[in-house]
């Protein structure tokens, strides 16, 4: 795991010197021919790296730390940091992800987390509160009463849940909507053959189906059905647990379809199978998938395999309130994109540099009455402190064994089957860590 570990971060700093070393490659992560050509303190490599440390105090103290992290005298200002970072394409981050977890399965190939052969995808979308600027709100726009207005950013993800990393996400204006970047993320053809993606009610639509079908590489999906649709109520009445319909378009559907270029005929049906779950407190689930009984999917493995959808939640919420997602380096719309893939970026190599410390708990640590695991706030802490050294020292296996061994010292107990009843809160009073207008901690 160390050596995997080793390769994975030499992986990503060869790829951080290969862009930061070649025009052409360059050109593909700045916004300008001409950004990146003159000799500047914050170069494109060094302002990769500050933007990935996830600047969360006051500017000019994350700068005065990150310039002696790179032993240097001098340090540059806000204004300049700012101005600079304007020229950098958030994509990159996007790409650096990328190089990130295909090194991850390439390197471990008989260790990455499978279930009957797939790699399972939760996906799903969230809001994220952004600072009332009047860039901010003309690019991503949200909400309005008649007390005040608030700006928020719609987020979407792709998370494999048994390795618990993010695969893709995105960042879009708040009306654009979760469902709308679901179907992008399909229609771009991003997902492989092994690949199940669950979703939860939002997403059930033929619209969703199709574009699965549509690929030439077909990936498996698993989908919770909305109660209110005539053939989830007709199978509610029944008594089967498992049944294969025919699904057929509705106008919107059709609509939507032909403007990403399919022309979709009322009468076109999908064949899909419907499976039936049993909820505490007689509740009943109806889920839909392309997973045949016959090919190895009996019903009773579903409500498991559905709940495994929670990882993504969870994801969620550690990079809100560990990593502090919504309190952003910038106020400006660029800014924000790029804080928001370097937040996943950095998400995933946390789980990639705790992952050994786990296997080591659950190894070494049997004798207690719960389950242990790493805390992951403390990890966090940890890893921030050397992230810096990590990308820039010649041998950061010294650095990757002390944090391992700090990471196993205080793992948390982890309490299995607890269950909390949902409050549903405003979003801006749910959102606890926000960047105000002209003012950052300095500590």
């Amino acid at each position: 795991m160390l050596k995997a570990n080793l390769k994975i971060i030499l992986a990503l700093k060869t790829f951080l010197h290969n862009v930061s070393s070649s025009e052409e490659l360059k050109n593909h992560f700045r916004l300008s021919i001409t950004d990146f050509t003159r000799n500047r303190k914050l170069t494109f490599d060094r302002l990769v790296l500050l933007i990935m440390k996830l600047c969360k105090k006051s500017l000019s103290i994350e700068l005065e730390k990150y310039f002696s992290e790179l032993n240097l005298k001098t340090t540059c200002s806000v204004a300049a940091f700012s101005m600079q970072r304007l020229k950098l394409n958030p994509s990159f981050f996007i790409s650096w992800n990328i190089v990130l977890w295909k090194t991850f399965y390439q390197e471990q190939k008989g260790r990455v987390k499978r279930w009957k052969g797939l790699r399972v995808l939760g996906c799903d979308g969230s809001s994220t509160s952004l600072v009332n600027r009047p860039c901010l709100n003309k690019y991503f726009g949200g909400q309005s009463n008649k007390h005040c207005s608030y700006v928020i950013a719609k987020t979407f993800y792709c998370f494999d849940v048994l390795n618990k990393l993010v695969l893709y996400s995105s960042i879009a204006p708040y009306r654009y909507g979760e469902f709308q970047m679901a179907c992008d993320m399909i229609n771009r053809s991003l997902f492989e053959g092994d690949m199940l993606l669950i979703f939860d009610r939002h997403y059930s639509s033929y619209r969703i189906v199709f574009l699965f079908m549509a690929q030439e590489t077909q990936a498996k999906f698993l989908i919770r059905v909305n109660e209110n649709y005539n053939f989830s109520k007709y199978f509610i009445e029944s008594k089967k647990t498992s049944a294969i319909i025919d699904l057929f378009p509705s106008d919107p559907s059709i609509k939507e379809l032909k403007r990403c270029g399919y022309k979709v005929k009322k009468s076109q049906s999908i064949k899909v199978r419907l499976i039936k779950v049993k909820l505490p407190r007689g509740k009943i689930e109806i889920l839909m998938t392309n997973l045949w009984e016959e090919e190895g999917y009996p019903s009773n493995e579903f409500k498991n395999l559905y709940a495994m959808r929670w990882g993504v939640e969870t994801n969620i919420d550690f990079q809100k309130n560990i990593l502090q997602l919504e309190s952003s380096s910038g106020l400006t719309p660029v800014s924000v994109i790029q804080d928001f893939y370097a937040t996943v970026f950095v998400s995933n190599l946390h789980t990639i540099l705790t992952m050994q410390a786990q296997e080591k708990i659950n190894q070494t640590k049997t004798d207690y009455k719960y389950p242990l695991r790493v805390n992951n706030n403390k990890a966090f802490g940890k890893i921030k402190e050397n992230l810096i050294p990590l990308f820039i020292t010649k041998t950061p296996i010294e650095i990757l064994k002390t944090l391992t061994n700090y990471f196993v010292k205080s793992p948390l107990p982890v309490r299995i089957n607890r269950s909390f009843p949902r409050v549903r809160k405003n979003q801006q009073t749910r959102s606890k860590h926000r960047t105000f207008t002209n003012y950052k901690p300095t500590y």
